[in-house]
């Protein structure tokens, strides 16, 4: 904050370190995740273009310090071995009041200081913020792009397009999957399942294009078309209108008549798909066209 700030309180508290050789970056994504869980809430994830860093605002929730130091503490710490972090909230005195953690004097120890304005106590806040400074435009960049994935995806696992592939890896949490149009990361194997949930709107638009458009027959077909069959089957509905949305952005044209169907490309060329023969794409394209089903 611009304005000078006065000490309220500094103290130490204990930790369980974490390994030297987990990424900071990974660490603030799984603080973000653990305080989603505390608040019920996902955050916005704000930044600047060009800037260095970026903060997470969880805006309806009140809390105490405490209830931060519990549940973060120890990633808070560890963070700020490397990076700038920083908490912010709205105090009952209606003032700004921040919190850091560092470490402290032995390496099961963080030392806390919290501040503000007036440096009057505080019991409760309201409204969060969570400041990292990566010093890095491009990191900065990055993450944000990982941190609203995680918000979007709702889940400890996100997607990512492929030019955030070799960031991913670097954090630690890229999952393999080769022949997948995106990228996905998670703390721990997640099944195809779970990283399908993940995808956005927009994700199944987008792999949608290039089948239609490109030819390609993307892994994340193959994981849809694995469960089309069994209750595990989620939002349909969204890969539906996805499909519709290609579609028109295309031009795409489908003629039906009670015996037969004909799909016109955007040139107006006859465009064909096979169910018995064809790959996981063509038979979700068929079966999203023609929904009824005896099994």
């Amino acid at each position: 904050m611009r304005y000078p700030f006065q000490v309220i309180k500094e103290w130490q508290i204990p930790l369980t370190p974490l390994p030297k050789t987990y990424p900071a970056t990974a660490a603030f994504l799984e603080l973000m995740v653990t305080l989603d869980e505390l608040f019920d809430e996902f955050p916005a994830v704000l930044r600047l273009p060009e800037g260095t860093a970026l903060t997470l605002l969880y805006r309806d929730v009140v809390y105490s310090d405490q209830d931060i130091l519990n549940s973060v503490g120890g990633l808070a710490c560890h963070i700020s071995e490397t990076c700038s972090l920083t908490f912010y909230g709205t105090t009952e005195h209606r003032e700004t009041a921040e919190m850091t953690v560092r470490p402290g004097s032995s390496p099961k120890k963080g030392r806390v200081l919290t501040r503000s304005l007036s440096g009057r106590p505080i019991r409760r806040l309201q409204g969060l913020g969570v400041r990292l400074d990566l010093g890095d435009r491009d990191a900065a960049d990055h993450l944000t792009v990982m941190a609203r994935a995680l918000a979007a995806s709702g889940g400890p696992w996100g997607v990512v397009s492929r030019q955030h592939e070799a960031f991913v890896h670097k954090c630690g949490l890229l999952q393999p999957t080769q022949g997948s149009l995106f990228s996905y990361f998670a703390w721990e194997n997640a099944r195809p399942q779970q990283l399908l949930t993940a995808l956005t709107a927009e994700h199944k638009a987008l792999l949608w294009e290039s089948f239609l458009a490109d030819g390609q027959q993307p892994l994340e077909f193959a994981w849809l078309w694995e469960i089309y069959y069994t209750d595990q089957t989620r939002w349909l509905l969204e890969w539906e209108l996805a499909l519709d949305m290609v579609l028109d952005q295309l031009s795409f044209q489908v003629n039906r008549d009670t015996n037969s169907f004909c799909l016109l490309d955007g040139t107006g060329r006859e465009r064909r798909f096979d169910f018995t023969r064809g790959g996981p794409a063509e038979k979700l394209f068929l079966k999203l066209l023609f929904p009824l089903d005896t099994r």
